[in-house]
Parts: structure tokens; C-alpha cells; sequence
């Protein structure tokens, strides 16, 4: 993809301007925490740059995520992004909150070091977005 675009990876390149760039990029490729079968595509955040660049701004947006983050309605869902997801995440990223230690699970944490800061339930594309796509990988990928 890097051959023919100019690609923005906001968790490699950990500036503000590769933020800022992403955010004026036509298309954005991103992943999801949870989506329903009932249609709801959940995210969880922490700078909210994520979020934000799959609600405005783009003209495509293609959420690639594995079977493994499938649940079967918008409950089961927003269980998995909170209680599986936002562990294994901030668990990867060194944090220290109550949901890596012990169990891995959400205590709604008020911890400075808290990567769940921000929660987005994307129903449909938004007004000004031609496309939103979501690709299912037939595996288990990411958290």
C-alpha cells in the first residue's frame, strides 16, 4: 500500500504531525474493538484520534477486523470491546490499571494511565462519507 499512497500509521509513527496527517487523509484504514451482527461497530479510545478520523472527515472508511471480534449483538459487543479488548490493549502498551492485573477485565478505572477514555457505537456511515466497509478476515486478529 506505502508504493503508490502516503500511509500514516498512528501507533508507529507516534507523532502529532503523522495525527494530523491521518486525519486530512481521504480514506482511513482502522480496526474495531467489537461489531455486532446486529450492525454495530464499536470503538474504544484513548486520544480519540482513532474515533474521530472514522466519524469525519473521510471520503472511505474500511474496518478490517478477524472473526474473533464478532459478537452476536450490540451487548455481547460492548462487553468484548471493554472487557477483552481494552485489557489486552493496555496490557500491550506497559499501562498500569487495575484491568492487567489480577483478572482481565474492566473496573472502570478512573487511573491516569486509563487507554478507555472514549467510546464510539458507529450505526451507519456518517453524512459527508461515501463508503464505510467492514472486511472480515477469516482468523483471529488483534484484541
Amino acid at each position: 500500500m506505502s508504493e503508490n499512497n502516503r500511509v500514516f500509521w498512528h501507533w508507529k509513527q507516534k507523532s502529532e504531525e503523522t495525527r494530523k496527517s491521518a486525519a486530512a487523509a481521504e480514506v482511513y484504514i482502522t480496526s474495531a474493538n467489537a461489531v455486532a451482527e446486529t450492525g454495530e461497530i464499536i470503538n474504544i479510545d484513548g486520544s480519540g484520534n482513532r474515533v474521530a478520523n472514522t466519524l469525519y472527515g473521510k471520503k472511505k472508511v474500511y474496518i478490517i477486523i478477524g472473526t474473533n471480534k464478532i459478537a452476536e449483538d450490540y451487548d455481547k459487543a460492548l462487553w468484548r470491546a471493554r472487557n477483552i479488548a481494552s485489557p489486552l490493549n493496555a496490557r500491550r502498551l506497559g499501562r498500569n490499571t487495575p484491568c492487567v492485573k489480577g483478572e482481565l477485565k474492566c473496573y472502570d478505572c478512573k487511573s491516569p494511565e486509563r487507554i478507555c477514555k472514549g467510546l464510539v457505537v458507529l450505526w451507519n456511515k456518517m453524512n459527508g462519507t461515501e463508503k464505510v466497509e467492514v472486511i472480515i478476515i477469516d482468523e483471529e486478529l488483534g484484541y
